[in-house]
């Protein structure tokens, strides 16, 4: 019998807005990149602005700036997931405080969206377990679009002190 066969599954109920997370970290735990089916057409958001109540372990870890060393650690990262977020991390260090819609993001890294959702909260987790903060190294702001279809969508933003960290560390590694 192959391990396949023997896996049982459970349901277990989760709430809507961390469905992806979810689905994110069974990727990782699979060690797969998550594609997953949003549940809606917002990418997860900054754990440093999401922390609640309903995630402790979120909320107990602190805000950390990111130093050079930090940056040079997440760039040697081989998770895909990870790779992913330091592809977006090296578009916004080109434009340091600009605003940069989730859709642009999508369309630079020619990835679909729901990919790049399961990647961001894939990047959540990383960084809670391998970081020990809560906070990443960008912003986000949920804003009007002319996107078709789309009323708001997320916006990302990279201050220009962290950008020059971060293309420090991507010229030394």
């Amino acid at each position: 019998m192959t391990q396949e066969s023997q896996t049982q599954f459970v349901s277990v109920p989760v709430p809507s807005q961390y469905v992806t997370q979810v689905y994110a970290y069974l990727a990782e735990l699979a060690g797969t990149t998550a594609v997953t089916s949003p549940v809606s057409q917002v990418p997860p958001m900054d754990p440093s602005v999401n922390a609640t109540a309903d995630s402790p372990a979120g909320e107990s870890l602190p805000v950390v700036e990111w130093t050079v060393e930090d940056f040079r650690r997440l760039a040697i990262e081989p998770l895909s997931s990870v790779q992913a977020v330091a592809r977006v991390l090296d578009l916004l260090a080109e434009k340091p405080d600009a605003r940069v819609s989730y859709t642009a993001i999508a369309h630079h890294l020619n990835i679909e969206k729901k990919s790049l959702q399961g990647n961001l909260s894939a990047f959540t987790r990383t960084v809670r377990k391998h970081y020990g903060r809560r906070n990443w190294p960008i912003t986000w702001a949920e804003a009007l679009t002319d996107e078709p279809g789309l009323k708001s969508e997320f916006f990302y933003t990279m201050s220009s002190p962290v950008a020059e960290r971060w293309i420090q560390a991507r010229s030394q590694g």
